[in-house]
Formats: structure tokens, sequence, C-alpha cells
């Protein structure tokens, strides 16, 4: 009795992570009771190595220190050179080549690498995907590199690093979801790769989309927040409100985000009807965006997409 009390409570609290307070309704609760079910099927799931459990515990402590960060990511050579590779990419605006782990390292930040450490080994689990679970990696690469890239030149750098990692991970729920091998959901992704419908039809199949789910099990292994209240949104966009206007403005780039990197990844230009809609979205309007910037920046979000992809699949 008291367990199913336990599971209880943790299905009546589920939808805080989406619902930013408000109160749930039946078909949240709905929702987060399937949630709570599908979680349990990835309890085991252990996505970062001992190298990374060490960083984040390690800068967890205020008395840190950069040069130690330093010689914790030089001691495993394969996250070193991940690291180096994307503070030499130009969606973190490289303009002098970044020659040590310790330039990194200022480059990015700490809380930066780390977040980036996480992201990365959360990411790996699906290294050896082919077919339409490579193409939902790719399209997270390519999203995460774009939504920084937004920030900055859309006047919210602030809001980089954190619409970086969840532009990566945004998709980590529909990726998680192949590996369970369900093949009604195998070919809705495969029929269906639009990010304004594909959740939809989630909804209607399992009770729940790609990014509540997503978000749940990046919290069960510890990410920090927001990283999984603006993933949970970005499919529920946030009303701007009080301490929630951080999260709802990472949401809003992250959105427009999402809809540029599926636009690109079609061969689509910036001055198309589709780029045009995107720019007069609300999303669009509330992040800054107008068809004129969108155009301006168009090439460079190629840029900054393709390798982005380039780097993540190495």
């Amino acid at each position: 009795m008291k367990s199913a009390t336990l599971e209880n409570d943790q299905i009546t609290h589920l939808p805080d992570l989406w619902l930013d307070g408000a109160v749930p309704t039946d078909t949240d609760l709905r929702a987060a009771k399937r949630i709570a079910a599908k979680l349990r099927e990835f309890e085991g799931l252990k996505p970062f190595p001992v190298a990374v459990q060490r960083l984040v515990e390690y800068v967890s402590t205020p008395e840190f220190k950069l040069d130690r960060v330093r010689e914790m990511i030089e001691a495993d050579p394969a996250l070193a050179v991940r690291i180096m590779r994307v503070a030499n990419s130009a969606a973190y605006r490289a303009y002098e080549a970044c020659t040590s782990v310790s330039r990194a390292v200022i480059r990015i930040g700490a809380m930066g690498v780390v977040e980036l450490a996480m992201g990365m080994a959360a990411m790996g689990l699906f290294e050896d995907l082919v077919g339409v679970g490579k193409k939902v990696r790719d399209h997270s690469a390519g999203t995460a590199a774009v939504a920084r890239e937004l920030a900055f030149r859309l006047d919210q750098s602030s809001l980089s690093s954190k619409v970086f990692l969840s532009g990566l991970l945004h998709d980590i729920g529909k990726l998680l979801m192949l590996q369970t091998g369900n093949r009604d959901y195998v070919e809705l992704v495969t029929k269906d790769q639009s990010p304004n419908s594909h959740h939809l039809r989630e909804r209607e199949l399992l009770g729940f989309d790609h990014g509540q789910l997503g978000a749940h099990v990046l919290r069960m292994w510890n990410l920090p927040q927001p990283i999984p209240q603006i993933i949970a949104a970005h499919h529920q966009p946030k009303v701007d409100q009080g301490n929630s206007a951080f999260i709802s403005r990472a949401v809003d780039i992250l959105r427009v985000a999402d809809g540029i990197e599926w636009l690109l990844g079609q061969g689509a230009s910036g001055d198309s009807p589709a780029g045009r809609r995107l720019a007069n979205s609300p999303d669009g309007v509330r992040a800054g965006l107008s068809e004129g910037k969108l155009v301006a920046l168009w090439d460079d979000l190629l840029l900054v997409r393709h390798e982005a992809i380039s780097i993540f699949r190495q």
C-alpha cells in the first residue's frame, strides 16, 4: 500500500516539470501515469562515464579550480578531443584557434564544459544509430548549433549555453523510444519527422510526447535545471511570467532553431514561405527575429549546422 501511494504521489507531481505550477488536467495526469511507466524501462541506463561523473561532482564544489578542471578533462583523451572540437567550432564563435584544453575551458566556461560533457555522454548512448535514428541525432546536433548562434545574433547571449545543450538533447525522448523497438513508434518517426506535427501524433499513440519523456529521463539522470524544463516545454511554450521568463525565452529560441534546422535540412531558403512564416511566428517575434534578419543569418546558420553535425558524428 505504501509503495502504491508513493507511485501515485510521483504521478501527481510529474506534470510539474512541463506545466510550471499549473493545475494538471485529467489528460496531464494520464500522461504522467504513462510517462512513469515508461521511465521504469530506462532506470538501468547509465549515460555518464566515470570521468564525466567526477567532473560533475568536482565543479559542484564552490572551491573548484580551472586548472583542475583542465587536468580532469585531459585525463580522458576522448573527452578532451571532443571538447576541443566543439570549442573550435563556428557554433562557439571561434575567431581564433583554440589550441589547448585550458583555452577551451576558458572559452566555454567550467560549467559550460561540464554541461557539454554531460550532453555528449548522453548522446553517446546512441552512437550506433542508423537510418531514422541517425537523422534524429544529426537534427539534434544541428539544432544545438543553430540555437546558440541565434542566441548570440538576437542579443540573447545569456541563453547561449543553455539553448545549445537543450538543442542537443531536445529529441532524446525520440531516441529513447526508438531504442525500445516499438514498431508503431518507429513507423511514426519514419513517416513524420517534422518538428511541427510529430509530437501531436506521439500524444495520440503514447499519451505523451518526446519532450515530456526526454525531460523526465534527463532529470532522472540528474542533468541540472533548467535544461529538463526547457526540453519539457519545447512543444508546450510557457507563458513569460516571473521566474520562468528565462525559460520562456530559451523555449522560444529552441522552437525557432528546431524549425530552422528542419528547413535547412530540406534545402529551403530563408526567404521561402516556410521561412517567412517561422520568422513571423509568435516564437520568432518573441525571440527578436524578423524576415530580414532570418535571410541575413541564413548562410551562417547553415554553416554552424553543417559543422555541428560533422563534430557529433565523430
